[in-house]
């Protein structure tokens, strides 16, 4: 479609959809409008060819179902046990350990070149794709399409990775109506979004390409590269654990993945923290739905809201942390646990 056929067919659309009475926030008329005007930006703006740009959007689809599931994610849904219980299972588990054991150079490899521990990189892929298995069944520029005309909330968000999922296409040679990924368009073992994987991805096995749906050392290396360059520090930690005053508890703790406080502020008001951590990181109480009676608190420091860029939930971070450790207690018994 020309420049001149898009800008006739929007004053026609907008024109019929102004004579209608209100209907459903999505209607035809507004979904097609948000199309072209997705298709005309990608001609105009990003140089690609406008016979290739029309030729996709004829076969792509609107998927209604994937504004409700983005609507309701499990982060804001579930209490922290419910959250836990999808990922902390013994399958799951068993599969860490199996995947650790097959892979155990690779992974001695990402920590020592990155800095990033075993058991961040095992607690990841883990969650996100139960180690490679579960990389989701839905075409991506469908997912991306229907999340850029259909869900306002975000709508600026998905153009931007729909118009990256064309670059990232052309630059890895990707049939890109043959993508698969989750309903919110990440992909991989990984599940990163298309500019994540155009800004982080790397080619771990120096094959001149960089698969992150086959090739384990394309795939770690790509977590750790992540984690690093958004600010994960060796020196610093992760989390701790603490026995605080209820009440104490209820006026600390925080669903926020940008403390404002350190351990210094927090040892200041009675919290009692290891004197051997770094009293300069950030640091912040944790709170967890359905655990504010619980004495023990969780207290997540530097690199636990590095892992938080990750995926924005502090729910998240700690069942990466929860599901690294399982598998790394086994494959990696500590002395208590051998006598």
């Amino acid at each position: 479609m020309s420049l001149k056929q898009f800008k006739m067919l929007t004053l026609i659309l907008f024109i019929f959809s102004s004579l209608l009475t209100e209907g459903s926030e999505n209607s035809a008329q507004e979904l097609t409008i948000a199309k072209y005007e997705i298709m005309n930006e990608l001609i105009r703006d990003h140089g690609f060819d406008e016979h290739y740009v029309n030729n996709i959007f004829d076969q792509v689809e609107f998927l209604p179902e994937l504004i409700e599931s983005i609507s309701r994610p499990a982060e804001k849904t579930k209490s922290w046990q419910e959250y836990r219980g999808i990922f902390l299972t013994p399958k799951r588990i068993a599969a860490g350990v199996l995947f650790a054991n097959q892979h155990k150079e690779l992974l001695d490899r990402v920590e020592e070149e990155l800095g990033v521990p075993k058991k961040v990189l095992l607690g990841i892929l883990g969650v996100e794709t139960s180690f490679g298995k579960i990389q989701g069944r839905y075409e991506v520029i469908n997912s991306l399409y229907t999340l850029a005309v259909g869900y306002p909330p975000r709508s600026k968000f998905f153009k931007e990775e729909l118009i990256n999922l064309f670059y990232l296409s052309r630059e890895q040679d990707f049939s890109i109506s043959n993508i698969k990924g989750s309903y919110a368009g990440a992909m991989g073992a990984p599940q990163f979004i298309a500019s994540s994987y155009r800004n982080y991805a790397i080619d771990g096995n120096s094959d001149g390409k960089i698969d992150l749906f086959n090739s384990w050392d394309d795939v770690l290396m790509s977590i750790g590269n992540y984690l690093n360059r958004n600010g994960w520090d060796p020196t610093k930690d992760i989390m701790s654990k603490t026995n605080i005053d209820i009440s104490l508890k209820e006026k600390l703790a925080s669903k926020t993945i940008k403390p404002k406080s350190n351990v210094g502020d927090l040892v200041a008001i009675g919290v009692p923290l290891d004197s051997k951590l770094d009293q300069t990181q950030k640091a912040q109480i944790i709170y967890l739905e359905g655990e504010q009676s619980e004495n023990i608190s969780v207290v997540g420091l530097h690199n636990f809201y590095v892992i938080t860029t990750y995926n924005r939930n502090v729910m998240y971070a700690l069942a990466v942390l929860e599901l690294g450790e399982s598998i790394e207690g086994i494959i990696s018994p500590s002395y208590e646990d051998l006598f």
